[in-house]
């Protein structure tokens, strides 16, 4: 028996949704990529455009996201492929659990890329901060004295960033 579309509104709205949810993720995944590569390379000027181009694809994301949960909420359903289960056969519903499956194989990716370039980031921070300190001549102080005692601050007479300097 041949399926044929059912001219449901709403499934229609959730496929337009989805497709756009996945087009924005891919987007996404390829910026993180560009982003990861330059802190990877420690570019400062590439890592400066990925994350200008980054944050609107993120932006959208999120809002799309929003628009997503207000339809679920008016269609009463907890999750997407519940709404997509509950819908009469159709080809807008075969559509529909196919993009489904990709959208959240896609957040599985965003959720790892993220982290990763959390990570890269956090690296940088503190090859960045261990060079301004070697460069500044700050010395690591004891790690046992008590709070306040001889060689708290590494045997410096005066605070990396004292004001009065």
């Amino acid at each position: 028996m041949e399926k044929r579309e059912s001219g449901n509104a709403p499934m229609k709205e959730a496929v337009a949704l989805l497709r756009e949810q996945l087009i924005l993720g891919n987007s996404c995944v390829d910026w993180l990529k560009v982003l990861k590569e330059a802190l990877i390379h420690n570019s400062g000027g590439e890592i400066t455009g990925a994350v200008q181009a980054l944050e609107p694809a993120l932006g959208d994301y999120t809002r799309l996201e929003e628009a997503q949960s207000a339809f679920l909420k008016a269609q009463k359903s907890p999750r997407m492929s519940a709404f997509v289960a509950s819908q009469p056969d159709s080809v807008e519903r075969d559509v529909a659990f196919r993009l489904v499956d990709k959208v959240a194989a896609l957040g599985k990716k965003l959720q790892t890329d993220i982290a990763l370039n959390q990570e890269l980031m956090q690296r940088s921070k503190k090859y960045i901060d261990f060079h301004v300190n070697l460069m500044s001549g700050v010395q690591a102080g004891t790690i046992y004295s008590a709070p306040g005692g001889p060689g708290r601050d590494g045997g410096r007479d005066r605070k990396m960033f004292d004001s009065s300097v």
